[in-house]
């Protein structure tokens, strides 16, 4: 008898340890997500805004600033009809609660978008599995652990929003279909109204491939055709009404040409025949490993997947679906950006996480080590880099130093070491070493470019041109680059090359801004942009030499 009690006090001190150990575990992985995010931001403070997207989305939002214009975007005086204003009016509803347009808050925009992504992936792996708490706590961790996501999750973009309005409507999707839900309806409709107001029709090439294809994923039984496709109709109809009370007003204040350009150009228009971009189906496919690294290089994930049982799982169905056939309608499309698929990540990320959750209690240390040998392969190439033929001749790799892959191989090494330590990888730790390999990736990336990614300089040039009135013309296809850096209150006279001798006879005492391949033997100013040079000539000397095609 004492022997039993005595068995038992152990079984039960045992299930104690086991059960703490759990609940630890779950703490860190719920809360350690966080402090994780809070590195990526910190690095905005490593660098300015990025040419040519980010400089030219802050300038719009300042001339809707300056103009007193919250319906129509601007961009150097005229009506900007690429994007529709959702991200902008977040940058002025900040600048009107802080009362100046400042830096600091538009560029805080898209880390916070980064959060809710983090926070609504858990919440739809929580829906997708509410038997396996653990899903849901991992999701986050391979979302920002996935390299493309981790680039962008800070940029000043449109992506990262858009990628919160995919991941709500999916929420609502999955409610709807499988819980019968009217709420769940209501927030897809809300999802679709603000993916239209974020950029434009591309949210339905997001949502409707998986909402048409619910009887593979739902529960067929509970969903008749007719209801649910009748439903689903009158959800877009909802959301458009959310787009087009913007887009109504929108257009008949921008004039003619605005109305058309939003209504249609940036719609069937820029989807079906636009050469911006253009690029052949299979343009994705060499990309695809690059963007979901580092997790494609972990055998455990390709193991597991025997573990998988994708005919009884409506949740792994229903990630794949949303991931597959977004992906071919994307790859379909001609007009093609590697950002461009960020919004279908989320579901590469619910899907690893569901894989990972699996127990598999064989596992082999030299597997288990592999992603840390592919960051340690890649630490190693960026210590080689300026001698790596075909990189070496850019500008920005020629000044590269070891630090960076050195930097890099430590971690690597680091994550090695834990994994010998416990005898397995986590989906915690190989996130943490992707983050921080991008943390260093961004601080030594812009330390070596330099002047090539800030025009902050240029800009406050311009500024004090036009504050004394001289005249400055820019030669080529100004983007906005200047503006909001320089904030700049008058839009800049735009030329194209052939009038540039016109342009500098009539103003004798003014500067033309040039974007030339080759370093110049004189100009008034000029830096390394990208992997051209911004160049500022005076008048006289433009008159004085042939200029070279821009």
């Amino acid at each position: 008898m004492l022997y039993a009690r005595m068995n038992q006090t152990i079984t039960v001190a045992n299930s104690y340890v086991i059960n703490q150990k759990i609940l630890s575990k779950a703490c860190v992985y719920r809360w350690g997500i966080y402090p994780l995010w809070l590195i990526l931001t910190t690095t905005l403070f490593f660098r300015s805004p990025i040419p040519i997207d980010e400089t030219r989305y802050l300038s719009v939002a300042w001339e809707m600033w300056l103009r007193d214009d919250h319906l129509v975007p601007y961009l150097n005086g005229l009506p900007y009809s690429h994007k529709p204003p959702l991200l902008f009016w977040l940058f002025e509803t900040g600048w009107a609660l802080l009362g100046e347009a400042n830096e600091w808050w538009p560029r805080l925009v898209g880390p916070i978008c980064a959060l809710f992504n983090l926070l609504l992936i858990r919440h739809l792996a929580s829906k997708l599995w509410p038997e396996d708490a653990l899903v849901a706590l991992k999701a986050p961790w391979v979302l920002i652990g996935t390299l493309l996501w981790t680039l962008f999750a800070t940029s000043t973009m449109f992506d990262i929003l858009l990628t919160c309005c995919v991941l709500l409507a999916m929420i609502g999707l999955y409610d709807a279909a499988n819980h019968s839900s009217s709420t769940g309806w209501r927030h897809f409709a809300v999802a679709i109204g603000l993916g239209l107001l974020t950029k434009g029709p591309v949210i339905l090439l997001h949502l409707l491939p998986t909402a048409l294809l619910v009887f593979i994923w739902g529960k067929s039984c509970s969903i008749r055709k007719t209801v649910w496709y009748g439903r689903l109709i009158l959800a877009i109809l909802a959301g458009a009404l959310i787009g087009l009370a913007w887009a109504v007003p929108a257009a008949l204040s921008g004039g003619d040409d605005y109305a058309s350009a939003i209504l249609w150009q940036q719609t069937a228009d820029r989807t079906i025949n636009t050469k911006i971009h253009a690029r052949s189906f299979s343009w994705y496919l060499p990309f695809v490993p690059l963007m979901i690294f580092p997790w494609l290089t972990w055998p455990r994930l390709w193991q597991n997947l025997r573990l998988a049982s994708i005919k009884q799982d409506n949740g792994l169905r229903f990630c794949l679906v949303w991931l597959l056939s977004t992906l071919l309608i994307f790859s379909a499309l001609p007009s093609k950006q590697i950002h461009y698929l960020i919004p279908i990540l989320p579901a590469f990320a619910l899907i690893c996480a569901r894989i990972l959750c699996h127990l598999d209690e064989q596992r082999n240390l030299l597997p288990e080590l592999t992603p840390a040998l592919f960051m340690a392969l890649i630490g190693v190439f960026l210590v080689l880099l300026p001698k790596v033929p075909g990189l070496s001749t850019l500008q920005w790799v020629q000044l590269v130093e070891p630090y960076w892959g050195a930097g890099v191989f430590i971690i690597a090494l680091s994550l090695a070491g834990l994994v010998v330590h416990f005898r397995k990888l986590s989906v915690m730790s190989l996130a943490t070493a992707l983050v921080g390999s991008a943390f260093i990736g961004f601080i030594f990336f812009f330390q070596y470019t330099g002047l090539q990614y800030n025009l902050r300089q240029a800009a406050l040039l311009i500024k004090s041109y036009h504050e004394r009135q001289i005249p400055t013309a820019f030669v080529g296809d100004y983007q906005g680059q200047f503006h909001f850096l320089g904030r700049l209150t008058q839009p800049l006279t735009i030329i194209t090359p052939d009038s540039a001798s016109a342009w500098a006879a009539q103003h004798p005492n003014g500067y033309l801004i040039y974007l030339e391949k080759n370093q110049p033997q004189q100009a008034a100013y000029s830096q390394p942009h990208r992997e051209h040079w911004l160049i500022f000539r005076t008048a006289e000397h433009a008159l004085s030499t042939t200029q070279p095609k821009t």
